[in-house]
């Protein structure tokens, strides 16, 4: 696997406030911020425009929450669930997602910096239109994700199972997908121009492009 620049991880204060109104808090004040927020669960947030920094989510679980435009910075998710949340149009810099649920999850048209997804199972996730900058994803199951249109720098994938993903109008120079699953994904083929793959991917992608290999 390539290594790209080290991500800068999120920067929290040693000792963290726990608070147990964090939905009123999310809504009347649309910012948190120094929190730690653990073993409960958020449902029916639907706010624009959430601030939240420095806070560590552990065993959290987000049903039914749709956060646009949403500004993280500086979050640990650990052991959460986040299945179908909305964080479209957002701006999610130094964030960790780490063992998390993430099925079905709305990243669409944001800005991503310096993000680590490990261990986490993504299936159905949207990351369409987005930036994506300085974010690696490691030993996570992406099946069916989409990354449509996004513009990549410096990312890297490593153990994930990538299978039938949508990689369309993405230029991918740089991504190495050897340690990757990437069996049936979605492109036209010139997104692959400076890619890094295996000689067996290379025969597999080439048959999806319709390229007979004699």
């Amino acid at each position: 696997m390539t290594e790209l620049k080290k991500i800068s991880g999120p920067r929290l204060k040693s000792l963290l406030e726990e608070n147990i109104n964090i939905k009123e808090k999310l809504i009347n004040e649309k910012y948190l911020t120094n929190t730690l927020v653990r073993n409960s669960c958020l449902e029916y947030i639907n706010e624009e425009r959430i601030e939240i920094s420095a806070c560590k989510f552990e065993n959290v679980v987000f049903s039914e929450c749709c956060l646009r435009n949403v500004d993280l910075a500086d979050i640990i998710f650990e052991n959460c669930d986040l299945s179908n949340i909305d964080f479209s149009n957002g701006s999610i810099h130094r964030v960790e997602f780490n063992n998390c649920k993430l099925l079905g999850a709305d990243f669409s048209d944001s800005s991503i910096q310096d993000v680590l997804f490990k261990d986490t199972v993504s299936r159905y996730s949207n990351f369409g239109y987005s930036k994506v900058k300085n974010v690696k994803f490691q030993e996570c199951d992406m099946q069916s994700s989409m990354f449509l249109e996004c513009g990549f720098t410096c990312v890297t994938f490593n153990g994930c199972d990538l299978a039938n993903s949508e990689f369309t109008n993405t230029p991918l120079k740089k991504v190495d997908f050897r340690e990757n699953n990437i069996s049936d994904i979605s492109l036209t083929g010139r997104e692959l121009k400076d890619a890094i793959v295996s000689p067996m991917q290379a025969v597999e992608l080439a048959r999806l492009l319709g390229v007979i290999v004699k």
